[in-house]
């Protein structure tokens, strides 16, 4: 498969990204790349802090089965607020993509073989369904999209054309610019 291009971007729904507890991780090693995206629960500080610890866990377990990672991190937030997740290992060489994933966190693969993974049911660190593991091919030029559910879950790029010739980190700004949610709060008084 050859080279890859990674990007990333987060957008808080309330206050700055200090408040965010959406956080990815990217590792790259041994001819593989481990991906992951997790959203705990809720925002603000709080959040924040599971997510930063949720990353710490991953960052030091990056190589391991990804269910064993998944079961790993479930142990790992026992007894906070919990989270969602998709962990995913990329054998650069091949373009060989296994994942796993729990909760409404959305794997999308645009190019070659269009494809949507689908994560299991629950919370990790609550309750959560056995984590399993997929595997399918990338090809040349396909791109891997992975978000929380900040971003539309089903949106369509017929009215974006070239947005997936950039890079991966235009991409990811992009993604977010187009299909943010956007929820916003109002106080109505009367």
């Amino acid at each position: 498969m050859g080279n890859i291009d990674l990007g990333m971007t987060f957008q808080a729904l309330l206050g700055d990204e200090w408040e965010c507890g959406d956080i990815g991780v990217i590792q790259e090693y041994d001819n593989q790349c481990f991906l992951a995206l997790i959203d705990v629960l809720g925002h603000g500080s709080e959040a924040r802090k599971i997510a930063l610890s949720a990353k710490k866990y991953l960052k030091n377990n990056y190589k391991m089965d990804l269910t064993d990672i998944i079961n790993g991190l479930h142990e790992h937030l026992r007894g906070t607020r919990g989270a969602v997740a998709a962990v995913c290992h990329l054998d650069i060489l091949t373009g060989e993509l296994t994942y796993s994933g729990i909760g409404n966190i959305t794997v999308r693969i645009f190019g070659t073989k269009p494809t949507r993974l689908i994560p299991r049911d629950g919370i990790i660190g609550y309750r959560m369904r056995k984590p399993q593991k997929h595997s399918i091919m990338l090809y040349p030029g396909d791109t891997i999209l992975i978000h929380s559910d900040g971003i539309k879950e089903h949106f369509d790029l017929i009215n974006y054309v070239g947005l997936l010739r950039e890079n991966a980190g235009s991409i990811a700004v992009r993604i977010l610019e187009c299909f943010w949610k956007k929820m916003m709060m109002h106080l109505a008084l009367y």
